[in-house]
């Protein structure tokens, strides 16, 4: 009841909320969509406590994974996967609309939040070089997914936000890519100047493949041949031995 309050939304109908009315099959899933409930994103100095906090609108929908953020001048610029909505009529997993990447840009000054679609692909799991994370970064990663099916990815993105352009790379029939993480050749190396690692299922095969592409073209550098299958997951983090 005080988040209901705080937050400025409704208190859930609690008799609704135990029996699962209105909702397909996986009825006892706890959570549901509401049309009704306000979206907002909240920003609070980095130095500041809960007082600071500053509440602004934006459309409903719903993020799993930021690809970035970083501030500029009196603005805050966070690159998001945005959902249109979730669990509304289908509780078993995302599949309510595709996911698109865009661009939310706070101004501090006015109160409000501009949106800007960077990219119509239909993907998650965002990537960026872990060096570029909360300044600004040019080079995004992520994977296409079939349809709306977040399950299901079929090819990896790479993004160049400063251009506004995309380039994909396939793996071919019946093999699905996990999330691909950049690591650079070196820990001075320009962005983009590394390599991508992740791992590809197979199914034909029921087998996977550790590769390591080329971050700037997607070309493959190498592919490790596994003899099982290793679970794609949905993160993966490069972890140096030293």
């Amino acid at each position: 009841m005080l988040s209901a309050i705080i937050g400025r939304i409704r208190i859930p109908d609690p008799i609704t909320a135990l029996t699962g009315r209105g909702l397909p099959a996986n009825g006892d899933y706890p959570y549901r969509w509401n049309p009704h409930y306000p979206a907002r994103l909240g920003v609070m100095p980095r130095q500041g406590g809960n007082a600071d906090v500053r509440w602004f609108d934006i459309e409903p929908c719903y993020v799993f994974h930021t690809l970035g953020a970083y501030d500029e001048g009196n603005s805050i610029v966070l690159d998001v996967v945005r959902h249109p909505k979730m669990f509304d009529t289908d509780t078993h997993g995302p599949n309510e609309g595709p996911p698109t990447l865009e661009r939310w840009t706070i101004n501090l000054t006015t109160g409000t939040v501009s949106q800007q679609r960077l990219d119509d692909h239909g993907q998650e799991f965002p990537r960026i070089d872990e060096r570029r994370v909360g300044k600004h970064h040019r080079y995004g990663y992520s994977l296409s997914i079939r349809e709306q099916h977040i399950q299901h990815p079929v090819e990896l993105l790479k993004h160049d936000l400063d251009t506004n352009k995309t380039i994909t790379r396939e793996f071919g029939a019946h093999r699905e890519p996990g999330e691909f993480v950049f690591e650079p050749n070196t820990p001075s190396s320009e962005e983009d100047d590394g390599v991508l690692m992740g791992f590809v299922h197979d199914h034909s095969t029921d087998r996977s493949d550790l590769m390591l592409l080329d971050a700037a073209t997607l070309d493959t550098i190498a592919t490790v041949h596994l003899p099982v299958r290793v679970p794609r997951g949905i993160h993966g983090n490069w972890l140096p031995t030293t």
